[in-house]
């Protein structure tokens, strides 16, 4: 062989190799995220009154982190625009609701929540629609 082909293998093969890896990479995120679930099972279960007064803020901190997670191993399996959106929204939303933010931060994250939901709205579109335009061209 030579080297044009086994340059032209390689380069065949990295995509190959690189969805191996993310593959691995969720199957590892999606053990610690089990394991945190039972972890945070067994604290409420433990203690059923960690869920007063600042406990709740690390309980729901904890739970939305948990939430985070599954919709980041979504966009690893799942390479569209949309699960990418979707993360951002909800690590946002998790930024807002868990930390203790100034009125202005607060602000900003609504107006880029809206701007998340506005994208997904007005940008993606559908299969369907896709599939209506491509026909019309």
């Amino acid at each position: 062989m030579d080297k044009e082909r086994i340059s032209q293998k390689i380069r065949d093969l990295l995509p190959e190799i690189t969805r191996y890896i993310e593959f691995l990479i969720s199957v590892i995120i999606i053990l610690v995220i089990l394991l945190q679930i039972l972890n945070l099972l067994r604290d409420v279960i433990k203690d059923p009154f960690f869920l007063e007064n600042n406990y709740f803020t690390t309980f729901l901190a904890r739970a939305l982190n948990l939430v985070v997670g599954i919709e980041f191993v979504k966009m690893l399996c799942k390479h569209t625009p949309e699960t990418v959106v979707e993360v951002l929204m909800f690590a946002t939303a998790r930024q807002m609701v868990v930390e203790h933010l100034q009125t202005w931060e607060t602000l900003i994250g609504i107006l880029g929540i809206g701007v998340l939901f506005a994208i997904r709205k007005y940008l993606f579109l559908s299969a369907k629609e896709s599939k209506r335009l491509s026909d019309k061209f």
